[in-house]
């Protein structure tokens, strides 16, 4: 007999009078599988005999069954006749019954829990690409590894062997590597770690390599606190302070617009520029940065204005000194105001006040350089300028004057310019 849906083979049931599989019986009439009764099953299930060894015929000795009085009345003593099992269809073999379908949920888990697998290994895969870097790698291998990925430009896989990743991360982009392997690459790199410091969860490396060509050293230490093997850089960036020497500038580190005091680099070439066309930066604009322990990195550079911002400043200050000299009034701005009434009593009418600039001030203004800058450079001050000649209208003792002279009136001070802002602004002291 063939197999069916539920892995029973088909069998007679002389008792019942028809086939049976498991919980299924065959409906001849409706050619098909049909479930049995609760009670039929459970005596099916529980009496199915095991497979045995065939044995010898024997003869057959029918069980005593009482008369049944179905039509034709039998014999007293004669065997019952038992109904014959009913042929089973196509070439003798029981129909196989339908095999149960999955049900939608036990499917939907199937797929769930198979997916779950699947992302299980590729996360393990992801974790054991990412972590075969620095687990089991000796601390020389991880500074070397890591020197390597810088050299290669890899920021990702060199911020990958640090213990922690530095705050300011703006320098620390393939982009940043790029513009320093420009300058000079990373190569030569040569790792060992001093005599009896190979113990505990922190060790020293020293490193001796090249950037672009320039023999360089430095020492990475090397950290393992969960004490598993796995070795990270403690410090690998260089720290560098800028101050406030290119504050507005719109400076570039690497070819990275920067605007903070401070810097964090890979090791390597590390350039400084200005992107204003107002302002010229001369002096010492790149440094090799090889040694994470040195924080004594320091541009020594000089910010100065430009021909094109010398000459914005002076234009700035020469046009607001001639409308303060031109003006009639009292108040003129530039700090050469005049007060109405003067020390002794004489009052100046506004309105008919002259002013002229001496001849020290005019030379003063024809050669105007700025001083040296100090902390902000987008604030450029003048030297002092110089006095100004005043004649103007007076009353004295209640006599009005004309042409009276003034002395010992205010004069230009020093100017402060702001760059910054379009057009500049001059204030006065």
């Amino acid at each position: 007999m063939s197999g069916n849906g539920d892995g029973q083979a088909p069998m007679w049931d002389a008792e019942r009078g028809e086939w049976v599989a498991g919980a299924l019986r065959w409906d001849a009439a409706a050619a098909q599988w049909v479930p049995r009764t609760t009670e039929a099953a459970a005596e099916t299930a529980a009496v199915a005999p095991a497979p045995a060894e065939p044995a010898a015929a024997e003869p057959h000795v029918a069980a005593f069954t009482p008369p049944q009085h179905v039509g034709a009345s039998a014999p007293y003593g004669a065997p019952v006749e038992q109904p014959a099992p009913q042929p089973l269809p196509g070439h003798g073999h029981a129909p196989v019954p339908p095999r149960k379908k999955l049900p939608t949920g036990a499917l939907v888990g199937i797929i769930a829990g198979a997916l779950v697998v699947l992302l299980a290994i590729v996360v393990g895969v992801v974790f054991a690409v990412r972590g075969a870097t620095t687990a089991g790698a000796a601390p020389e291998t991880v500074v070397s590894d890591y020197l390597k990925a810088v050299a290669a430009g890899d920021s990702e896989a060199a911020l990958a062997m640090l213990d922690s990743k530095p705050r300011q991360g703006a320098l620390l982009s393939d982009e940043a590597l790029a513009a320093a392997s420009e300058k000079g690459t990373i190569e030569n790199i040569v790792v060992s770690v001093p005599k009896g410091s190979d113990k505990g969860y922190s060790i020293p490396v020293r490193v001796d390599y090249t950037i672009g060509g320039k023999p360089v050293s430095g020492q990475f230490d090397v950290v393992d606190y969960e004490d598993d093997g796995t070795w990270k850089l403690a410090h690998g960036t260089v720290d560098i302070y800028l101050g406030g020497s290119f504050r507005g500038l719109n400076a570039t580190v690497n070819g990275v617009p920067v605007d903070s005091d401070s810097i964090t680099v890979f090791p390597g070439t590390v350039t400084v520029a200005i992107d204003n066309p107002n302002y010229t930066v001369s002096g010492t604009t790149t440094l090799l940065a090889a040694d994470p322990n040195d924080f004594s990195l320091r541009f020594d550079t000089t910010v100065e204005l430009s021909d094109e911002g010398t000459s914005l400043f002076q234009t700035a200050v020469r046009s607001a000194v001639d409308a303060c000299i031109a003006s009639k009034n009292l108040a003129a701005g530039c700090g050469i105001d005049i007060p109405e009434t003067l020390s002794d009593g004489t009052k100046i009418i506004d309105g008919t006040i002259t002013r002229t600039l001496r001849a020290e001030t005019q030379a003063k203004l024809a050669n105007l350089k700025p001083d040296a800058m100090y902390g902000d450079p987008g604030q450029v001050r003048t030297p002092y300028l110089g006095g100004v000649e005043v004649t103007a209208d007076c009353d004295v003792n209640g006599q009005r004057r004309t042409g009276c002279s003034l002395l010992f009136l205010p004069s230009l001070g020093s100017a402060l310019v702001d760059l910054t802002v379009t057009p500049p602004v001059v204030r006065w002291d």
